[in-house]
């Protein structure tokens, strides 16, 4: 195990740490209050909001001219770099992900609206993809540096498993807006050195689920919530599943009565595997609704576990009559 000393210096270093800290925030707070960052971060509130993206100026004009795109990132960059020379250890205040060869910086959170800033290496691009994703997502974006060249895939139609794909092939250089609506997406295919984006988006206040489809056939391959909150709550209750918490079984069938209709059957599906009288029993309520979204659906998957298990008919029976 190899240990570096500088580190293991700091550790020991609390004022030095506070310092570095200290440093960064006030790099990231000059930024956001002043000049062009400010301004930004006001109009972004406002279309997060709900407002028209013709309706704010300052975001429409940052995507179109890459003078000012580039006028809004370079200082913050160059006081991040000059902080981070004092303090090599400082730790950046964003929210960032690594992935694929994608980095991902959050410059500015307004709600639902984000400004963010990517940078792309060759090994992002992918030149035999085999699916693609959809999210609900609205996103206005410049390059900043780079070039690439991308499959732009628009969702034609869509059925509950399938869907109507259109693809077509499109060459993005320095200075080149972009504008993808949640029914398009975009592939990178080659990325020309590296490529960096500047990407103002929006989520809807009540998201629809993101879906990813196989580009061959469009064969729905992957359904995940779009909301936050909710997939935070579904990777809980797989969690619980996995554990075998079969206390929490109750919890889940109430969480089946609220949310999307995503989330809901989500939910019933963790309640069953967990505790298969329990998660029955919310199956067969939300069956019995009529005005319920997933009734048809509880339905069918009801009779087909009442044939491949007749027995969940009396413990049902068992439950609705303790006597």
């Amino acid at each position: 195990m190899q240990t570096n000393e500088a580190l293991r210096a700091l550790r020991g270093d609390i004022p030095a740490q506070h310092r570095a800290q200290k440093a960064m925030e006030k790099v990231i707070a000059d930024w956001r209050s002043s000049g062009l960052g400010g301004v930004a971060r006001d109009e972004l509130k406002r279309f997060g909001e709900g407002a028209e993206w013709k309706d704010c100026p300052t975001l429409v004009q940052l995507i179109r001219d890459h003078a000012m795109a580039t006028a809004l990132v370079t200082p913050l960059i160059e006081g991040i770099a000059a902080a981070l020379r004092d303090h090599p250890f400082g730790h950046v205040p964003f929210r960032h992900q690594l992935s694929d060869g994608v980095a991902m910086l959050q410059l500015i959170e307004a709600g639902p609206a984000v400004v963010t800033l990517l940078a792309y290496g060759e090994e992002a691009a992918v030149p035999a993809p085999e699916t693609v994703s959809f999210s609900d997502v609205e996103r206005h974006e410049i390059v900043l540096s780079g070039s690439a060249d991308l499959r732009i895939a628009e969702l034609i139609q869509e059925t509950g498993t399938h869907a109507a794909i259109d693809c077509s092939p499109r060459r993005v250089v320095e200075g080149e807006p972009m504008h993808f609506p949640p029914d398009i997406a975009r592939i990178a295919e080659k990325i020309h050195g590296q490529m960096v984006v500047l990407r103002v988006a929006r989520s809807p206040l009540h998201p629809r689920p993101s879906r990813a489809f196989r580009l061959d056939d469009g064969s729905l391959v992957h359904r995940a919530s779009g909301d936050r909150g909710e997939s935070r709550r579904e990777i809980a209750m797989a969690v619980l599943g996995r554990m075998g918490r079969h206390e929490a079984a109750p919890l889940l069938a109430e969480l089946a009565r609220e949310g999307s209709d995503h989330f809901r059957w989500q939910a019933l599906r963790e309640c069953i595997a967990l505790d298969s009288a329990t998660g029955f029993d919310a199956l067969t309520e939300c069956a019995n609704t009529a005005d319920d979204p997933l009734a048809g659906h509880a339905g069918a998957l009801r009779a087909h576990l009442l044939e491949a298990y007749p027995q969940l008919a009396t413990v049902q029976e068992t439950m609705a009559c303790p006597a």
